[in-house]
């Protein structure tokens, strides 16, 4: 798959104990990183790996160390943070480099041996087997998540097409007709009624058009189905595009991967949302717009996908004139101009009749309603939001297109005429959606409104790769993109967004610190978002590939330190955090686990916190003080130890501890406390499917609250 050429050639002969050193680290950062992680008051816990996960990776490893040895010795870089992990060095960047991150560097070893080889996967593959994969995540997205946010008002759209032959959906939604593939009551999207009071979506119909053969034919799955086709034809054009830029086949391949393997596009794929469409006609138009010497029929072909965009959605026009201008500067003259333009021009006059006719005005933009949609001053949020937010940003989930930034001045330089529209192109997206107030979009995964042009930015980070090749940061940043893409596409719950503030994914996807803790956030008023994006920003800017360098064992250890120096200046500047400290404690409750430093085994691991505040004072907290939010605890019997001292010493009887799934409504459940030495104790029982957890203190006398300890009982054991 990824194949590119770094330039200098390999060790010819390397040792056997760097080989060995190698493939042990990439074993171990494979092994960590699937067992997991979590913290314990003078250290951490490390979890012990399946047997079976030793077997699969020992054996791949082995093969893959057998076939590039030069590789293999290069991973031991990649391993300095384990250096630290494994001694127990008390530092939060540590501790965030631990668990499932460390699949992030694992990933970045694969990537070298990838990008190290010379087989590569046959061009005809390429978009069934992108086809492939894109079904598979947008089949569990559908089957877990279901369509959300803007996604059931385009299916109603296509329906009421197909079963009432018309645009009005009052009666569709007063029917319920969307219960065959939405479980929940929705209402419809509108600001303004049609002229004779009708209700229309706010939402412009041309996707609904477009799925409207897949809807007929299978619903809800036969439009996943489509748009997962969709995203495989963008990947093939990128490909194109970047081979035609490059003359590599090695970088546009690589290229290609990368999009469909990573973020935005891997989330959206099979999602009934307008990016993906937009962003195929845009690649398209652009890439197919500077051939010299494109026949009538091409110019109308490039013309056709410009008239399509505003359909898709108003913002899309300017997208549209950007494809027509960037065609017509390449061929200056009348006939072509007018094949351009034409379609166009037609496309825009109709769209100003539909609405006419619907609603009695030409402006698109008025279904929208008299309320400002967009404020400059929305780009002081909007904007970082969009690109480092982490729930909703870009850069967050895929950080090699921080790369785009010189690959953008690269393709101006080499062609004015094509780099300036993709620079427009990018900077309109960025500024429109960063300054409307729904920057981040609603419930769907990161970076929606950047998607229309991602292709453009991986394009530029192809150039890049020609240019400087892959560098040990670089490596580093496609091992991220490709660890949340994959892990989402398994588990797309975790990257569609609940707009608290915290990510779920890295809620979910952490070691032994949250990296909740250390990204910003922008959903919400974070008190250190501000110096937070600083730092990430600046260690992207020093993530870039400033001069071509090999990418050694080496500057592989210089990069990941990096990372964990990062991580460990965002948790000081962040401070600290009870909830979060609450779940890096509990990630491997009641499981196998290594206590370092020590080296000494735990069958069951417990769980010790610090609660979120040091004194419970019952009429402080009417509601109950909260002492773990979002536990994710696997059902079974727990015993849980609150030490402290109660005050004062008298009668009284003890405070209860109430339980609760963490989902909107679900019923609390008490647990009856006692006195003992260490404060007071309870058990508490989790039935299957509870998911996480929240834990309060209700009523009772006040009390002196140390540590909170949670202890996984035995099955079938009885109340402690």
């Amino acid at each position: 798959m990824l194949h590119i050429r770094i330039g200098a050639p390999p060790m010819t002969f390397p040792r056997p104990v760097a080989v060995a050193s190698g493939a042990l680290s990439l074993a171990a950062l494979c092994l960590l990183g699937t067992a997991g992680a979590a913290a314990r008051p003078s250290g951490f816990w490390l979890g012990v790996p399946a047997l079976t996960t030793v077997a699969i990776v020992a054996g791949v490893l082995l093969v893959a160390a057998g076939l590039r040895r030069d590789e293999a010795a290069r991973w031991t870089g990649l391993g300095a943070p384990l250096v630290l992990l494994v001694a127990g060095v008390p530092l939060a960047g540590v501790g965030a480099l631990s668990g499932p991150p460390l699949l992030a560097l694992a990933a970045a070893g694969l990537v070298l041996l990838l990008a190290s080889t010379r087989g590569r996967c046959p061009r005809l593959l390429l978009v069934p087997a992108a086809f492939t994969l894109f079904v598979f995540a947008g089949g569990r997205s559908s089957v877990r998540v279901g369509p959300q946010g803007d996604e059931p008002h385009y299916l109603m759209v296509a329906d009421s097409l197909l079963r009432d032959h018309d645009l009005s959906l009052e009666q569709d939604y007063r029917e319920g007709r969307y219960t065959t593939f939405h479980d929940a009551p929705l209402l419809p999207h509108y600001r303004v009624r049609g002229r004779h009071g009708e209700i229309y979506s706010l939402h412009a119909v041309g996707l609904s058009v477009l799925i409207l053969p897949a809807w007929a034919l299978a619903g809800y799955p036969g439009v996943t189905v489509f748009m997962a086709l969709l995203a495989a034809l963008l990947v093939a054009e990128v490909r194109g595009w970047v081979a035609e830029l490059t003359a590599r086949q090695d970088v546009a391949e690589a290229a290609a991967w990368v999009l469909a393997l990573s973020p935005p596009l891997l989330p959206y794929a099979g999602l009934v949302f307008t990016e993906v469409p937009a962003a195929l006609l845009l690649a398209f138009g652009l890439r197919r717009g500077r051939r010299a010497g494109l026949s009538t029929g091409g110019l109308l072909a490039v013309a056709a996908a410009a008239a399509v965009l505003p359909w898709l959605n108003v913002r899309y026009a300017a997208l549209a004139v950007l494809v027509v201008v960037h065609a017509a500067w390449h061929r200056p003259r009348l006939r072509p101009a007018l094949a351009l333009c034409l379609p166009l021009a037609a496309s825009a006059l109709a769209l100003a009749l539909y609405h006419h006719a619907l609603y009695g005005f030409w402006d698109p933009r008025r279904v929208y309603g008299a309320r400002p949609e967009m404020a400059l001053a929305t780009l002081r949020e909007g904007l970082p939001g969009m690109l480092l937010d982490q729930e909703f940003g870009l850069l967050v989930y895929a950080p090699v297109l921080t790369l785009a930034v010189p690959g953008l001045v690269l393709l101006t330089r080499r062609d004015r005429r094509h780099g300036l529209p993709a620079l427009l192109a990018v900077a309109y997206v960025l500024a429109t959606a960063g300054a409307w107030h729904m920057w981040r979009g609603g419930f769907n995964p990161p970076g929606r409104f950047l998607v229309p042009v991602v292709p453009v930015l991986v394009v530029a980070v192809a150039l890049v790769w020609q240019r400087r090749g892959l560098t040990a940061a670089g490596a580093l940043l496609v091992g991220w993109g490709l660890w949340t893409g994959i892990t989402g596409a398994l588990e797309p719950r975790l990257v569609h967004r609940d707009r608290d503030d915290t990510a779920t994914f890295f809620r979910a996807e952490s070691g032994a610190r949250e990296w909740t803790t250390l990204l910003p956030g922008y959903v919400l008023e974070h008190p250190a978002r501000r110096p937070l994006t600083a730092l990430w920003v600046l260690t992207l800017l020093a993530a870039l590939p400033w001069r071509a360098r090999r990418p050694t064992s080496a500057r592989l250890a210089a990069s990941t330190l990096a990372l964990v120096a990062a991580a460990e200046a965002a948790a000081r500047l962040a401070g600290p955090s009870p909830a979060a400290e609450a779940r890096d404690a509990v990630r491997l409750l009641g499981r196998p686990a290594v206590a370092v430093p020590g080296w000494w085994a735990q069958g069951r691991a417990p769980a010790d916190w610090s609660p979120l505040a040091g004194v419970y004072e019952p009429h402080r907290f009417p509601a109950g003080l909260s002492v773990g939010e979002r536990l994710p605890l696997r059902p079974g019997r727990y015993e849980v130890a609150l030490s402290g001292r109660l005050l004062p010493a008298a009668s009284s009887p003890p405070p209860q501890l109430s339980w609760a799934a963490d989902r909107p409504g679900a019923p609390a459940h008490l647990v009856d406390l006692r006195r003992d030495a260490r404060g007071l104790v309870g058990s508490l029982a989790l039935p299957p499917g509870t998911g996480a957890v929240n834990l309060r203190l209700l009523g009772g006398t006040p009390m002196l609250l140390n540590r909170i300890h949670l202890r996984a009982q035995p099955s079938g054991r009885g109340p402690v």
